[in-house]
């Protein structure tokens, strides 16, 4: 039994032994987990550390060039304000000097028919005075003539362009001022026909007195003794386009002999004055039996709309 207590001794103090060999063991293993953790967390305290001093340098980043760029965009912001208010200010000045622009060259227009009315009147005063037919009739042929001019200065409207007018609506005002300024001519009806096209300004007074002279010399030659009928208008384009304007009555008419271009002062005016347009007034009986005047306008600018 002694034998048998002393080997249990002997395995117990070995157990004892190795339980405190094991004990050791754990508690190093432990020892360096722990060491292990703890080198774990400084490194990820070190490791976040970093990250926030770098996350914070680009937020300071970040931040300074938002400031940057709200401050370039207000800058901007100014500018254009600046530069629309200037723009502004120069469109408002532009649009004041062409309607400062515009209001002289209708004043001018203006007065320049008012003062040729002031001489067509004196030449009517003077037509009055006189006592010799052929003075009368020259007299009056010239106060018609500048009334003619004078009217068409008076009745140019200028476009938007200040370069351009409307071909029919100038037109149709002459021929009003054509009808209501000869005498004696209720019998005689006007009919007009004028295309929806525009001619440069410059062009408009001089067609104004081309049509001035054909209506006139149909009114003097034409309907005799206060004979009536219709004188008719026209402004149209050919079939080549060119712009022609045309006269025509079914008055009196020239005879079979007759020379249709007369060679007098009116036709020399039509026909000089169609040559600065490249045209040529043609003279031929009305199918109504009157006559018939046809004048091209080959360079006469015309368009649909102002330029």
């Amino acid at each position: 039994m002694e034998d048998l207590r002393n080997t249990l001794n002997a395995f117990i103090a070995e157990e004892d032994k190795n339980l405190l060999m094991r004990n050791d063991a754990i508690g190093r293993t432990r020892l360096w987990i722990t060491i292990a953790i703890l080198a774990a967390l400084g490194g990820a305290v070190v490791l976040a550390y970093v990250l926030f001093s770098r996350t914070e340098r680009q937020v300071s980043a970040l931040t300074r060039s938002r400031s940057e760029l709200n401050t370039q965009r207000d800058a901007l912001a100014q500018r254009v304000l600046e530069r629309t208010a200037a723009l502004e200010e120069s469109q408002a000045h532009a649009q004041r000097e062409r309607e400062r622009v515009e209001t002289l060259l209708k004043d001018t227009n203006h007065r320049i028919g008012n003062s040729l009315a002031t001489v067509s009147s004196l030449l009517g005063l003077q037509m009055m005075r006189s006592n010799s037919v052929e003075v009368k009739n020259a007299l009056e042929a010239a106060r018609l003539r500048v009334h003619a001019i004078a009217s068409s200065h008076r009745r140019l409207r200028l476009g938007d362009d200040l370069e351009s007018t409307r071909a029919d609506e100038f037109l149709h005002a002459v021929l009003d001022d054509l009808e209501s300024t000869h005498e004696g001519t209720d019998p005689v009806k006007f009919e007009h026909e004028f295309a929806d096209i525009w001619i440069r300004s410059r062009d408009a007074t001089t067609l104004g007195i081309i049509l001035g002279e054909l209506v006139t010399n149909a009114l003097k030659h034409a309907f005799p003794e206060g004979r009536g009928g219709t004188i008719s208008v026209r402004l149209f384009r050919d079939e080549a386009g060119i712009a022609t304007l045309e006269v025509s009555d079914d008055g009196l008419g020239p005879s079979d002999k007759a020379n249709f271009d007369d060679g007098g002062l009116g036709s020399v005016i039509v026909r000089q004055l169609a040559q600065q347009f490249g045209g040529n007034p043609v003279y031929e009986k009305s199918p109504t039996g009157g006559l018939r005047v046809s004048v091209s306008l080959p360079k006469i600018t015309t368009e649909t709309t102002p330029a």
